[in-house]
């Protein structure tokens, strides 16, 4: 319990660093005005907050997108394999089981990677691998743990594989 505490609490610091909890930031609106905080930069920085993508729009976008960051050729080839068998006419439980482990495994690389911007994507294939699995604990205590992340900083649980 102790290390799914400790992974917890490293994992909120993680993701409200990253959702702009970090060092505060003063930022103006014009580009003739000075920036009040010497961590800001100027030129065409100017107006956007460090905590927002460095001070670069571009990343910021990245971050929003609904297609991860970190390509997983290998995993998606798996899961698209194992999800074939699973929804074909007469698939077997160890069918269903292989689909749901084969999204398990890709959202425990997603989660693990230690970027807050690819938790909504383990969430997604934690929910739809336990919809093939439902008995699987320890697939639902990590989409819990997320889940409680995005509580816990107050911002509202990405909807990533709730889809019909």
């Amino acid at each position: 319990m102790r290390l799914t505490l400790t992974a917890a609490i490293l994992l909120f610091f993680a993701l409200s660093y990253a959702c702009g909890g970090g060092a505060p930031t003063t930022t103006t609106n014009t580009r003739n005005s000075a920036p009040a905080n010497s961590a800001q930069k100027t030129g065409a920085d100017v107006g956007v907050a460090a905590s927002h993508g460095g001070g670069s729009a571009a990343p910021a976008a990245a971050g929003s997108s609904d297609k991860p960051s970190v390509a997983t050729p290998e995993l998606d080839a798996k899961i698209q394999k194992a999800e074939a068998k699973a929804k074909a006419p007469g698939a077997s439980d160890a069918d269903k089981k292989a689909a749901a482990d084969a999204y398990f495994e890709r959202a425990d690389f997603y989660r693990d990677q230690g970027m807050p911007v690819l938790y909504k994507f383990a969430l997604r294939d934690y929910r739809i691998g336990l919809r093939y699995d439902s008995t699987n604990s320890d697939a639902r205590a990590k989409m819990d743990e997320i889940i409680q992340i995005y509580k816990g900083l107050g911002r509202p649980v990405p909807e990533l594989g709730n889809e019909p």
